[in-house]
């Protein structure tokens, strides 16, 4: 599957969304990122792309699009913040490389801080999808590439993030989160990847 295939049928998925339980909608997305992030040639793709700093943040589709399709290349070792994603439905897969994704819960919230427990640990590899559900605890995490390699995922949000928050550790298991906005380096590049 190439890009362009993905991005619409994100469109599709979400122009669908209104009727279908959000549940069907992550295996409808699950099974288009996977043969997306399973393409050879969407993997040779990334492998010509180098990160910036912590990780960078492309959005293959357009901005004006009500979704999102995120590319995010990892560097050895780098790894973001656990953030939540903004009560949006999502996937995501490796498109190259391994990256660990670790889920939290709220364990306890206590004025403005909040305890967090690890929930589960998950290898993203290429074709492996997780999800991202606003409803359960399936929709906050962090992501680190613990290789010696860059790595590279897809991240797909069927409502677009223009917020999210962050938790800064403040000490032990306690957080207290930061509302933040999303930002890419680039936008609207599906059209340097492959065709076929």
């Amino acid at each position: 599957m190439h890009c362009a295939e993905l991005i619409e049928e994100v469109a599709r998925a979400r122009a669908d969304s209104h009727r279908t339980p959000h549940e069907s909608t992550v295996e409808r997305l699950s099974t288009a990122l996977s043969r997306f992030t399973g393409t050879a040639a969407n993997q040779h793709y990334a492998a010509t792309l180098s990160p910036t700093g912590n990780y960078t943040r492309v959005l293959l589709n357009s901005p004006a699009d009500e979704f999102q399709v995120v590319l995010v290349l990892w560097g050895p070792g780098m790894g973001s913040p656990i953030h939540d994603h903004d009560e949006t439905v999502g996937v995501v897969s490796a498109l190259l490389g391994e990256t660990e994704e670790i889920k939290y819960e709220v364990a306890e919230q206590d004025g403005g801080e909040v305890a967090l427990a690890e929930r589960s640990r998950f290898r993203i590899s290429p074709a492996r999808v997780t999800e991202l559900l606003p409803e359960t605890d399936k929709r906050m995490h962090r992501m680190v590439n613990e290789t010696d390699r860059w790595s590279a995922t897809v991240h797909v949000y069927l409502f677009g993030i223009h917020r999210y928050r962050i938790f800064e550790h403040r000490g032990g298991d306690r957080y207290l989160p930061a509302e933040t906005r999303l930002w890419f380096d680039r936008t609207d590049v599906a059209g340097e990847m492959p065709a076929r």
